[in-house]
């Protein structure tokens, strides 16, 4: 009998795409590496394609103004978006150059290799609290909370308000996908109202009482006389809560969930403390938890033999670019801590927009992740996990994990 399949396509609301897309990229790298969905947007998904399009500097981030085409129900929250200074995320030269030029000093590796003893202690803290216990959800009980507690300490802001901004955070999260439930939207309608009001007092309660925080580096951070506005640093402390702590519980909860599910990995971050310098980086390649990123063409271009215009967005997607043979060999789909050269994958981009926080998700990931394993080297998977069902973000909802012993 002949095989006859259907043309692959990207559907990122496919229940089976939401747990295991890499069949889905696998197809489309051999069989339409520029694919056009069903939105009209293009995908590439070969990794030198997504290398090359990240890197292009005739590019833009921002998108054509669809406001028109917005359900009724997530106009408030467009109208809202306008209203304030934009993100860096959605910032092309010259205004992205000046404002990471004046951010990007406070997130050097010497700056965050300060915050790993904080970082350890937050971690080591939360694993106390945990032993004793039988089975815990990793996401909720977890992943969750180490990030925010991390940034949260980093930015220098009072431990007892913790759990009331990491709600908001979790609201206003939903806004990085393109489509929200109408109760998604007024949750990051109010949410993001109560995380300025509160965020304006912490930065003027640091302009007259400075400290040796994140927060006091960046309303100091100058460079040639210029210095952030006040809601330019509204926007930015914004985006660190919430674009740098649900992409780092993803990568947290992904990177376990693959551990448990290769028993060999395990084994050697369990006894090998070798692999704590590749571990993370091979995780993230493996199972990315941010799958796609978007660009608006300036110029004409041919992307693997396929004439592309001017004006057309695409989708880069990461997940496939990290999986994709051509650039990592025959080894593209095995799960290897010790893969030395598992950083040049693209989960934190790559060109100008190259994630600011890659350094700061690297070291919680590594600590997150290796110091579990090893505080209970017993655990194993009690049911199967849960998925967020996002586009963009990808994780799990739940993971819930079975402890046994202690270390």
């Amino acid at each position: 009998m002949t095989d006859v399949r259907t043309a692959p396509s990207w559907n990122p609301f496919d229940p089976e795409f939401l747990v295991d897309p890499y069949p889905t990229y696998a197809r489309l790298r051999n069989e339409d590496p520029v694919h056009r969905t069903p939105v009209g947007t293009l995908l590439v998904s070969r990794y030198d394609d997504v290398h090359s399009v990240l890197r292009d500097t005739e590019t833009s981030v921002q998108r054509f103004d669809t406001s028109a085409e917005v359900p009724e129900h997530m106009r408030p929250l467009h109208e809202q978006r306008r209203e304030r200074a934009p993100s860096i995320l959605g910032l092309d030269p010259p205004d992205h150059t000046r404002l990471r030029g004046l951010v990007q000093r406070t997130f050097t590796p010497r700056a965050v290799g300060l915050m790993r003893d904080q970082t350890s202690a937050i971690v080591d803290d939360l694993l106390d609290a945990l032993s004793g216990r039988d089975q815990i959800d990793l996401i909720g009980e977890y992943a969750f909370v180490i990030p925010f507690s991390v940034i949260h300490a980093m930015l220098g802001l009072p431990e007892t308000d913790v759990s009331m901004v990491r709600s908001w955070s979790h609201a206003l999260t939903q806004t990085l996908e393109p489509f929200l439930t109408p109760e998604q939207v007024d949750a990051a309608l109010e949410s993001s109202e109560l995380m300025d009001a509160y965020l304006r007092d912490a930065i003027e309660q640091k302009r007259r009482k400075p400290a040796d925080d994140l927060l006091t580096k960046l309303i100091e951070a100058e460079e040639e006389d210029d210095r952030m506005t006040e809601e330019e640093l509204l926007s930015m402390v914004s985006l660190l809560f919430v674009a740098g702590h649900e992409t780092t519980v993803n990568l947290i909860g992904n990177g376990v969930h693959a551990l448990l599910e290769h028993p060999d990995q395990m084994a050697l971050v369990r006894d090998d403390e070798s692999v704590d310098a590749t571990v993370t980086d091979e995780l993230l390649r493996w199972d990315s938890p941010v799958q796609t990123s978007g660009r608006r063409l300036l110029h004409d271009t041919v992307i693997s033999g396929v004439e592309v215009a001017a004006d057309e967005m695409v989708l880069t997607a990461l997940g496939s670019a990290n999986r994709d043979p051509s650039f990592w060999g025959d080894t593209a789909d095995t799960l290897d801590v010790t893969r030395a050269d598992a950083n040049r994958h693209v989960s934190f981009g790559s060109g100008i927009h190259h994630c600011l926080g890659a350094a700061l998700a690297r070291m919680e990931g590594e600590i997150a992740i290796t110091r579990f394993v090893r505080r209970f080297p017993e655990m194993a998977l009690a049911s199967e996990p849960t998925f967020n069902a996002r586009i963009i973000l990808r994780g799990r909802e739940t993971l819930p994990v079975r402890l046994g012993a202690p270390a």
